[in-house]
């Protein structure tokens, strides 16, 4: 049926969309709008109504006064938002439900369900009273049969009971003649049915004598159970017979009693005391309605006893479940009681008793919830910090000290701290009807852990502040959830600012496409990932590295939940590595490749030109004269020149060619990518290496100052024929020497015949340091000759006596010496053989006077060592310092004369001599040469050799001479191979003598002594 509904709203608007919601043809519910409480008590007097819907306040009323006419009508509140107290204390005054007006009404989509909820409650408890009330009188119409069947079966005589059911039948029908038979079982015979006949209420019986009544009633009453109606007996004349004494019979209503399945009585009634004899049963109908009604009463009486069996079956089993709940009370961890509307305490378990520490007799009297709690206090077991208090991670003081929480005034969730030291967590929970259910439990290892776990909390955000890396969390969706650290430090964005992202969403990210989908396949793998680097760029627009590291979240049912893991800045690492590689890679004065790159570089050149068949080209520079610039003006403006001969070099490049410096002011060029053909390809090379020369020819301005620069270039050219790099690199320095051979500023290709060359010096080298190790190295001697010939001393020659080749002079391989440094061991080698033999010769009268000369490198005398090492070997080998003469060359002397002399000057004050060696043929400065501790010059046999016939050579052979001569120093010419070679210089005043003409360079033993 549809649902009749009262809407009492002063709202027009709001009535409106009521009534649309309400009235909507799916509910098809009849509404009915009354603005006032007037028109609602009117509207309820015209019509019925089965709900009422009503707002909070009318023009006339509120919602209290609508109560008061609506009997068991059931109604709802709408309340505003923020008033919900308000529908809460109307419910307590009656109302079945409450709505929440929202601003946009979107509670009337609920608002049918809510009513249609009132409404089935509402019919539930009518059914319930109507069902009650039926009860009740079928329980009184049982009682009626009850105490009837009682007297009857008491009483030895049945007509007692029988007369007490009659009478009650002649009240209920208003009858006043009545009947009571008993039916005696005769053996063998027909029942006998002794009638006693009742006139009036509260009239005494009439004796009556048995009274054999038709078979057909008798039979008839013995198979029913239920009453027995004849109408109109006197139509059947003997039908049914009256008692002795008694009117005849018009109208009979009988109602059987067994017992035991046997037929033992019946009462009844017949006819009406004013004498109606028209045959009819009309006036019995009351009477059958009573008997109806006792019929019911009798099946009620059954039903109320298989009720009663079935409520002792349920009170067994009530009183079975309620010893295992006071069983389960009894055994829970929970103190439990409850507390009734004032507040006193009705019912407790034994847990309650021991976690307050509680004696029974108190709580068997039932005291007010206050005085437990003033209990405690008083006798001190909660000590000075006793209070009630929220749960939290600080204890909030409700009451403290004296002062004692009402029970009214409870909140529904307490702590009590006690002085032990233990926690009691006390929750109360009040109901409907008043009272409540309180509980206890102690929480101490809760809280304690709880406060463990905010300690830890704490720690951890504390050190994850401190930290370089943070914590981060992220859904099943990947989204984050959680940060914790620095990541505004770090990351370059606010941590707030991540919420609700995936890590590819963030903005500013500074990560390939590609690289992206592989973390992304990662994490829908549900893999674990490390070191997951990516770019953001921070607030100040400079990117900034971050490695994150990460592993996924199951839940213990093995669900995928998310991820976690940490984060870090790894911009200081990556600029390392930056850092790393441009020192392994880069040079670091001029940012060029350095060798280790550079050498990759030409290795993949040389790779591309083999598989393409075109040609590359390897050039190397080096500066002409550099080492002036930094002795001159100092190594930073030579590293200010090196910078922008770098910079005009990768000038005079294309991008995929390289320009690189393998150290100091040596540079190479790598191009690839050139012809085919052998010549053009040479033609571009030289074109480039041309460019460059024109470029490094110009003026450098270095801080200022003009300088100049010229280059010395080598080429060496590759193609499909791999080579390796050293190689290459081998080739074009040779190149780049020979560049400076002719005359640097120039560039030379490179020639087979120079790699020749280049392989046979260093096969020499080699050779030289095996010889020096091996001892192959041999000293001889050419005697130094007076005007007669006597010998005055020798000169010490060095001599290779070579496995393979034989003897090799000085000529092969002292230039070599010098230029791979060789000759410092070979010296001290020499030096030490000479004064060996100086030693033996000083030994013997015929050679004490004996003189030994031994020259000296450049290299040897401007080691920082020098002096100590010939002194070393002088006293190690016993020779006269005296007699030791060390030949020097005018090129020595021109670096560092200062340093010379000192020298010079050291070894003079021991008496060692000093001899200047091919005068003549060096830059000598004269000044110099008058301040330099010399003792003897020496003609080179370059001039000797031709002093008869050129008379440039007579004239400088005699200039050194009379120069010699004019200072004070010995003169000896070297190279005399002649006697008028001999007597030229003799008549010129020179005195001593050196040659082949006088002797051959041989060993020790093998000079002739004269």
């Amino acid at each position: 049926m549809p649902v009749s509904v009262l809407l009492i709203e002063g709202c027009e608007d709001h009535a409106q969309a009521v009534v649309r919601a309400l009235a909507d043809p799916w509910l098809g519910w009849r509404v009915a709008v009354a603005p006032t409480l007037s028109q609602a008590h009117a509207l309820r007097e015209q019509h019925s109504f089965d709900i009422v819907l009503t707002a909070q306040r009318v023009s006339d009323g509120t919602a209290f006064d609508v109560l008061q006419g609506l009997a068991d009508l059931p109604a709802l509140i709408v309340v505003p938002e923020g008033e919900e107290a308000h529908a809460a204390q109307a419910m307590r005054h009656g109302f079945g439900d409450y709505a929440v007006q929202d601003p946009g009404h979107r509670y009337l989509l609920a608002l049918p369900a809510q009513m249609e909820s009132v409404l089935e409650r509402s019919t539930g408890m009518r059914t319930q009273r109507n069902a009650e009330q039926m009860l009740e009188r079928q329980h009184r119409l049982l009682q009626a049969i009850s105490r009837a069947q009682a007297l009857f079966i008491a009483s030895a005589s049945p007509r007692a009971a029988f007369e007490a059911l009659l009478q009650e039948m002649l009240r209920l029908t208003h009858s006043a003649f009545g009947v009571v038979g008993q039916v005696e079982h005769v053996s063998g015979g027909a029942p006998r049915l002794h009638v006693h006949a009742v006139s009036d209420l509260g009239a005494q019986a009439r004796d009556g004598t048995a009274w054999d009544p038709p078979q057909a009633l008798v039979d008839a009453t013995l198979r029913s159970a239920t009453p027995l109606i004849r109408n109109d007996p006197a139509s059947d004349p003997g039908a049914t017979g009256r008692p002795p004494g008694q009117p005849e019979l018009t109208a009979f209503l009988g109602l059987p009693i067994h017992a035991a399945g046997q037929l033992v009585a019946m009462v009844g009634v017949a006819n009406r005391p004013d004498g109606y004899g028209r045959g009819d049963v009309h006036f019995l109908q009351p009477l059958l309605n009573t008997v109806g009604q006792l019929e019911m009463a009798r099946r009620a009486e059954a039903e109320r006893r298989a009720m009663e069996a079935q409520l002792t079956q349920t009170s067994a089993l009530l009183a079975e479940k309620t010893r295992a709940l006071e069983l389960t009370l009894g055994s829970v961890a929970q103190g439990i009681a409850t507390v009734d509307q004032s507040g006193r305490i009705r019912l407790y378990n034994q847990r309650y008793l021991d976690l307050l520490d509680l004696p029974r007799p108190l709580l068997e009297a039932q005291p007010h919830l206050d005085d437990v709690v003033r209990l405690q206090i008083e006798r001190g077991d909660t000590g000075a910090g006793f209070a009630f208090g929220e749960p939290g991670p600080h204890l909030c003081p409700m009451v403290q000290g004296p002062a004692l929480p009402r029970w009214s005034e409870m909140r529904p969730l307490q702590v009590q701290h006690t002085r032990t030291g233990h926690y009691l967590e006390m929750r109360l929970r009040r109901l409907e009807g008043g009272g409540g259910v309180l509980t206890c439990t102690d929480v101490t290892d809760y809280l304690q852990a709880q406060a463990a776990l905010q300690q830890s909390e704490a720690r951890w955000r504390s050190l994850t502040q401190l930290s370089s890396d943070w914590y981060w969390e992220q859904d099943a969706e990947f989204r984050f959830v959680r940060l914790e650290g620095g990541t505004h430090r770090h990351g370059g964005m606010a941590d707030t600012a991540h919420y609700g992202l995936r890590r590819w969403e963030l903005p500013d990210s500074l990560v390939p496409e590609a690289q992206w989908q592989a973390h992304r396949a990662q994490l829908e793998a549900h893999e674990v990932f490390h070191d997951f680097e990516m770019q953001r760029r921070g607030a100040d627009g400079h990117a900034v590295w971050v490695s994150v590291s990460g592993e996924p979240i199951h839940d213990a049912a093995g669900r995928f939940t998310g991820y976690r893991g940490v984060a870090r800045n790894i911009n200081a690492r990556k600029q390392a590595e930056a850092q790393i590689e441009r020192l392994a890679f880069y040079d670091e004065l001029t940012g060029l490749p350095n060798r280790r790159l550079l050498l990759d570089r030409l290795d993949c050149a040389v790779t591309a030109c083999t598989r393409d068949g075109s040609h590359g080209a390897l050039l190397f520079l080096d500066l002409d004269n550099f080492k002036g610039v930094n002795d001159t003006l100092g190594h930073e403006w030579g590293d200010r020149l090196l910078v922008q001969v770098g910079a005009r070099l990768t000038a005079c490049v294309r991008a995929s060619d390289t320009v690189g410096r393998l150290g100091g002011d040596e540079f190479v060029v790598v191009l690839r990518g050139l012809h085919t053909v052998e010549t053009e390809a040479a033609g571009e090379a030289e074109a480039v290496a041309h460019k460059m020369l024109l470029a490094l020819n110009h003026v450098y301005d270095v801080h200022g100052l003009e300088m100049h620069s010229t280059p010395s270039l080598g080429i060496a050219l590759f193609s499909g024929v791999a080579q390796s790099v050293q190689e290459l690199l081998k080739r074009a320095d040779l190149a780049m020497y020979q560049a400076k051979a002719q005359g640097r500023n120039t560039l030379c290709f490179f020639d087979p015949d120079m790699q020749a060359a280049a392989s046979a010096r260093s096969a020499l080298e080699a050779d030289v340091r095996q010889g020096l190790q091996r001892g192959e190295f041999l000293v001889h001697y050419q005697p130094v000759v007076d005007a007669e010939g006597h010998v005055l001393g020798t000169e010490t020659l060095v001599r290779w006596q070579h496995p393979q080749r034989g003897m090799v002079y000085p000529g092969e391989f002292i230039a070599l010496a010098e230029q791979t440094g060789l000759i410092l061991p070979l010296g001290r080698q020499v030096l030490r053989a000479a004064c060996v033999q100086l030693a033996q010769w000083n030994a013997l009268p015929a050679t004490a006077h004996w003189s030994v000369a031994v020259n000296v490198s450049a290299q040897e005398f401007r080691h920082p060592e020098f002096v100590q090492r010939v002194l070393e070997v002088l006293h190690d080998t016993g020779a006269p310092p005296a007699q030791l003469k060390l030949e020097l060359t005018e090129s020595l002397l021109l670096h560092d004369v200062e340093d010379s002399i000192a020298k010079m000057q050291a070894l003079r004050t021991r008496g060692v001599g000093f001899s200047l060696d091919d005068f003549g043929t060096g830059y000598s400065s004269l000044s110099y040469l008058k301040r330099l501790p010399l003792d003897q010059l020496k003609i080179d046999q370059s001039f000797v050799r031709d002093v008869l016939t050129d008379p440039n050579d007579a004239a400088i052979a005699c200039t050194v001479v009379a120069l010699a001569r004019s200072l004070g120093l010995d003169v000896v010419a070297e190279g005399v191979e002649t006697a008028g070679q001999r007597d030229f210089l003799l008549r010129n005043g020179c005195r001593r003598f050196q040659g082949y003409l006088f002797g051959r360079p041989v060993p020790a033993q093998d000079l002739r002594v004269r």
